[in-house]
């Protein structure tokens, strides 16, 4: 008999066996269900995420709540790269290009359209801190008070970190009883009717083993390697029609296409960040000026969109609008990174000391004075260890050996910082296991252990950071036990992935240098930055890509400015291709670039995803680069109109500007030709895909009719008529020297371009979600279906054919993706 008729109406008295039977059978089923709901809501009322602050429990239930929005995306992710940057680029990639589908938690298992079916499984990604468990904490909540997933009797969930610990073949019947105990006596009943089930599985990239393969098993009574259970409940052997959702860090492991919804997590919007800000401070001024200096600041703006991070900012921020001005170590509100976390750190640091004492007067101590430094440097020493040699080996999870190991009792662990958790075993008894709360918690540790340990000899200073910045072993490494640790333990690979890590050494050092860890160590015996310097320059004159942006986020950090004034001039090309950058890293590439005057041979921003604030972060500069590459960034009229003003100003010195693959349209090109008439500086300009019409040419001969300079002007692929070229074509009567490009088939060079092009596109398509490809592709189809063949030489056609080809077939295939 189905649930929903064993837990209905109570039967009418009868004599019928079995009727009784089935009433008996609704009435424990009843009870069980009962029970195992009250049982979630008080589970749910305890998170507090274990943080000695002043707010209560219910206060941090509420927050951790708040609203998460869920796009339908697939989960997206770079090996060997911190998933924080990894997401911030996404984000901000899906934002500027509205590439996302918006759909509340509680309809994660709803159709997408009136009448279609939903989904039986769904996979949920996020990085670390976004929320996942949290989200899936109030699918249980929601349900168990009846205020979504009607439609669902049971809901059961289990954490995978806790279930990498059974060793023995267990049963999923057993399974079951061994995590919700209130359901022991109908566990056979709920397994035997699964259409009205929903299965929650948290935190898939913690399993400890591989699902790409397992063994199937059929019956719930069957006992089987817990690998083999869960293998089985994904591919539907085990709770056929079960509703199951699965949620998992980036790059999960295992194939997409198990799953009828992959989902992910992309955090707070602006209005969450400041509804978050209320609910953590309760009043609405000292709420709006916290929410108001988050949002003016880059970096902290970058980070408040991952609650966990929002509740750090709020932690930190907290004694700067709250308390006394005199309580504060610092003269103004953390700016960096480094910063916030060190007043995180302090904060909780004074309220757990403020908590141990009785005495007012105790109270008013400062939050990072050398008392309270000095009182928990042991501590802060061997939790600093502790992080740093498992971060190596990118371990997140400890037992109570891995504690004792480095001088922690496990029942007086400073929980200010860390989670207990208790994981049932064969129902037997509990493992305790441990975690930094947040992952980028046990990096700032790391490297406080790092800066604390280091000596003021500038070889080990520069040996420690190629090895976490680049992966360079010392050919003689000097005699330093950090580096022997860090050379020992360093899993291969595991420095690409140290960007965060580094950026915290960076500003730890500064605060070192500056004596803001006065009671932890002492300042340097000598001077540390003229070596410092040095290394910088060595890096930046060659680096590109990703591990340049992180020695800028680095050199930011830093915050020296006798150091950042000898390296700022060094940085004469910046080749950024291909890396997504979020507002901070345009804000961290102006802030550098700004302090210094030289001019810059290129500045790369090609497929960088930097949308309309980043030209605005950026537009200062942008006069004092040669070569000026914007390509392919969903750029409008907007940034037409700021890159005319960069043309006309009297100090540029732009030679070439590449702005192909953008949407400045008509309105745009315009704008850009008007400069033209005031610069004297512009050698080369490429708008083609632009969506340029004739119109867009109006004021073309009459802007350019005096221009000297322009030598080359590339217009192709755009929506130009027989009027519009008749207009280049009288441009060029005029203006002999000037080169100009306006089809395909016009230049060997131009085809070779755009088939490496086509070939990239291929290559990674995480370039589609860039821009507008499809567009792009379609015009340059369009654009070769103008041109007459016959009239060109023959190796033009071939090229131009094989363009052609390698264009239908990329979007032939896209459309069998889409």
């Amino acid at each position: 008999m189905a649930f929903s008729a064993l837990i209905g109406e109570e039967p009418h008295p009868s004599t019928n066996q079995q009727a009784d039977s089935h009433s008996l059978s609704g009435c424990r089923l009843r009870a069980a269900l009962k029970n195992h709901k009250q049982s979630l809501l008080r589970q749910n009322m305890k998170i507090q995420g274990k943080l000695n602050t002043s707010h209560c429990c219910s206060e941090m239930f509420e927050i951790r709540y708040t609203e998460l929005f869920i796009t339908n995306e697939d989960p997206v992710g770079f090996p060997g790269q911190h998933e924080y940057f990894v997401l911030a680029n996404r984000r901000a990639r899906i934002y500027e290009h509205n590439k996302h589908r918006k759909i509340s938690l509680t309809g994660i298992l709803s159709p997408l359209e009136p009448g279609s079916k939903g989904p039986q499984k769904v996979l949920v990604t996020g990085i670390a801190g976004i929320g996942k468990t949290s989200a899936m904490q109030r699918i249980m909540h929601e349900w168990a008070i009846g205020k979504a997933f009607i439609n669902v009797i049971c809901a059961v969930n289990f954490a995978f970190r806790e279930l990498s610990l059974l060793e023995k073949p267990v049963s999923l019947v057993e399974l079951l009883k061994i995590n919700h105990a209130h359901l022991q006596n109908v566990a056979v009943d709920l397994c035997n009717d699964p259409q009205s089930l929903l299965v929650v599985l948290d935190g898939l990239d913690e399993f400890k083993h591989s699902l790409s393969d397992g063994t199937i098993v059929n019956s719930v009574m069957k006992p089987a390697p817990v690998k083999d259970l869960v293998f089985s409940l994904l591919n539907g052997s085990l709770l056929p029609g079960a509703s199951i959702v699965v949620t998992s860090r980036p790059l999960p492991s295992l194939a997409l296409d198990s799953f009828d919804r992959k989902v992910v997590i992309l955090g707070f919007e602006e209005r969450q960040v400041k509804d978050f800000c209320f609910r953590f401070f309760r009043e609405e001024r000292t709420s709006e000026e916290v929410f108001q200096y988050v949002m003016k600041n880059d970096t902290l703006s970058g980070l408040s969109f991952i609650p966990l991070y929002c509740f750090i900012i709020c932690t930190a921020l907290s004694p700067y609008f709250q308390g006394k001005s005199g309580e504060s170590c610092f003269e103004k509100p953390p700016e960096t990174m480094t910063e916030v976390y060190r007043c995180y750190l302090c904060t909780t640091m004074h309220l757990r000391e403020c908590s141990a004492k009785e005495n007012n007067a105790e109270k008013s101590i400062g939050l990072c004075s050398p008392p309270v430094m000095s009182a928990m440097k042991s501590t802060l020493h061997q939790l600093g260890k502790l992080a740093y040699n498992y971060l190596l080996v990118n371990k997140i999870l400890f037992t109570s050996a891995d504690l004792k190991r480095f001088g922690f009792d496990p029942a007086q662990l400073p929980d200010s910082f860390m989670h207990r958790i208790f994981v049932p075993v064969n129902g037997q008894s509990s493992t305790e296991m441990f975690s930094f709360f947040h992952m980028t918690v046990q990096e700032f540790f790391a490297a406080l252990y790092c800066v604390m340990s280091m000596s003021s000899d500038a070889s080990e200073l520069q040996q420690c950071l190629n090895l976490w910045c680049f992966g360079i072993h010392p050919e003689e490494p000097v005699q330093s036990q950090l580096l022997s640790t860090t050379m020992q333990f360093m899993a291969a690979n595991s420095w690409e992935s140290l960007q965060m890590f580094s950026q915290f050494f960076m500003g730890l050092l500064c605060h070192r240098i500056e004596r803001k860890l006065t009671g932890l160590v002492d300042p340097f015996s000598c001077d540390i930055l003229a070596p410092l310097t040095s290394w910088f320059k060595g890096k930046m004159t060659y680096e590109v890509n990703q591990r340049l942006l992180n020695l800028l986020h680095c050199l930011r950090e830093l915050r020296q400015p006798d150091v950042m004034e000898a390296v700022a001039p060094v940085i004469d090309e910046v080749d950024l291709f291909k890396v997504i950058l979020n507002p901070a890293d345009c804000a961290t590439l102006s802030y550098i670039l700004q302090q210094s005057s030289c001019k810059l041979k290129t500045l790369n921003l090609g497929y960088t995803n930097i949308g309309i604030q980043g030209m605005r972060r950026l537009q200062p500069l942008l006069h004092r680069c040669q070569t000026l590459y914007l390509r392919y960034n969903s750029l409008d009229k907007e940034a037409a109109d700021m890159e005319a003003d960069v043309l006309k100003s009297p100090y540029c010195q732009v030679k070439s500007l590449l702005m192909c693959g953008n949407s400045i349209g008509s309105d745009g090109v315009r704008r850009l030709f008007e400069a033209l008439r005031y610069n004297r500086t512009l050698e080369e300009l490429y708008v083609d895909i632009n969506g340029i019409t004739d119109s867009g040419l109006d004021n073309l001969l009459s802007c350019l009719e005096n221009n000297k300079t322009l030598r080359l002007l590339t217009i192709a692929g755009n929506k130009l008529s027989e009027r519009g070229k008749d207009v280049l074509l009288e441009l060029q009567r005029r203006l002999p020297h000037l080169k100009i490009l306006s089809s395909f088939m016009g230049d060997m060079g131009l085809l070779q371009a755009y088939l490496d092009w086509v070939q990239e596109l291929k290559e990674n398509p995480q370039q589609m979600e860039s821009v507008n490809n499809v567009d792009a592709l379609h015009n340059v189809l369009s654009e070769l279906g103008k041109e007459d063949p016959k009239e060109k030489p023959n190796d033009i056609r071939k090229r131009a054919a094989e363009l052609e080809r390698e264009v239908r077939q990329l979007l032939q295939t896209l459309s069998e993706a889409g």
